[in-house]
């Protein structure tokens, strides 16, 4: 004879058996090395808002040190007007990228959550990374031109202090 809890034991046994209950893990696998995204198609798979703006903060970190590198013979030679110059195209650097960059963040961030409200059922992380990589990028991009802003200004600045004294 069947007890209560030996049919309870065997409802829950089956009921845990059954596929809506016991979900086998997933098996994860690596996407092949041709499909994987890449900084550069994160670049080109940007809006062009985006695009523009990136391409100003990788002209703000290339343009930083080549500044930095044409001001320097000019402390010797105390050219002020151009040392003032090659600062200030230093300073807009140092004080705009960071900004910028988050600016291309927050733009393609929003973007993204119009996106995800406008669709049913809500999107898998897997399709939503691209754009979190594009946002990413576009931070990564803006501290880089504002950090390499920084360091070649002081440097530049101390140049002066040490020429001047």
């Amino acid at each position: 004879m069947w007890t209560k809890s030996t049919l309870l034991t065997l409802a829950a046994a089956t009921l845990a058996a059954s596929p809506a209950f016991a979900q086998p893990a997933p098996a994860y696998t690596l996407v092949p090395v041709a499909e994987r995204l890449s900084f550069g198609d994160v670049f080109a798979n940007a809006g062009a808002p985006v695009q523009a703006m990136m391409t100003l903060l990788i002209l703000g970190a290339v343009a930083s040190p080549a500044v930095w590198a044409l001001a320097l013979p000019q402390v010797g030679r105390a050219d002020a007007k151009g040392l003032a110059r090659s600062l200030g195209w230093l300073r807009i650097v140092r004080s705009a990228a960071a900004l910028l960059g988050f600016f291309a963040a927050s733009y393609t961030l929003l973007a993204m959550f119009l996106g995800i409200a406008n669709t049913r059922p809500a999107p898998s992380l897997t399709l939503l990374a691209p754009g979190f990589a594009e946002a990413t990028l576009a931070i990564m991009l803006g501290l880089l031109a504002a950090t390499i802003a920084v360091i070649a200004e002081r440097h530049l600045e101390a140049r002066v202090r040490r020429a001047a004294a």
